[in-house]
């Protein structure tokens, strides 16, 4: 399932490079990739955590998986205001916030598929 999630992220990643760039030039492009990116990394990562205890009856040990991967998806929205004070140049803020929510949404809804 991770390797499907990551995949999928890719993919996604490669969609809103290209349509970043085309609309809105190479900047956004770059700060779109790489939040897609990151975005991709994070929610594999959260996915690896979460998924030894999906199909057991241990769901306090589930939520605490689950949890420490929210987490680290929360990691993702601070780097946002990070990159973009370290050089807004690179990662307008726009594109740099789209590009993560671009890719971890649906990403969201591909976990949810684990939960069925």
């Amino acid at each position: 399932m991770v390797g499907q999630a990551a995949g999928l992220g890719l993919a996604l990643t490669l969609v809103v490079g290209l349509v970043f760039r085309f609309a809105a030039g190479p900047e956004a492009m770059v700060a779109g990739v790489a939040f897609g990116l990151l975005a991709t990394v994070l929610q594999a990562v959260a996915i690896g955590l979460a998924a030894p205890k999906i199909r057991s009856a241990d769901y306090q040990g589930l939520l605490m998986r689950w949890g420490a991967g929210a987490g680290l998806r929360m990691l993702g929205v601070v780097a946002i205001p990070i990159a973009v004070v370290a050089d807004r140049a690179l990662f307008p803020p726009l594109f740099a916030a789209l590009g993560y929510i671009a890719v971890l949404v649906p990403l969201f809804f591909f976990e949810i598929r684990r939960f069925r």
